[in-house]
């Protein structure tokens, strides 16, 4: 005695109706991957370009140069009064110092 009756049924799709609807999803898919991959690059030559103005701009490379002129000017300070240097010297020595990072900081921007 069978319990079930195994038969083809009429209503599953055949096999290249099958083939041909995965095909088009992966044509769809493809596609979808390929505007992605467009709108990516797009995204990073915009990216590069913001970051080139940002670095580019005037006024940030003068901000970057004067804070590391002042941070070596108190490292400087630091390190004579470390040193025990005469509070005269330190003032002729830093004023000497800055004069020179002033002088680097604008011929820089000529």
């Amino acid at each position: 005695m069978k319990i079930f009756k195994w038969r083809k049924d009429e209503s599953q799709p055949n096999q290249e109706d099958q083939v041909e609807w995965l095909q088009n999803e992966n044509d769809k898919l493809l596609n979808q991957v390929e505007s992605l991959k467009l709108d990516l690059t797009e995204l990073r030559a915009e990216n590069q370009d913001l970051v080139n103005k940002l670095s580019g701009n005037k006024y940030h490379r003068t901000f970057i140069k004067t804070g590391s002129g002042l941070g070596v000017l108190m490292v400087t300070y630091i390190l004579l009064a470390f040193m025990g240097a005469k509070p005269t010297d330190i003032t002729w020595l830093l004023l000497i110092e800055a004069i020179f990072i002033f002088l680097m900081l604008r011929g820089d921007d000529k």
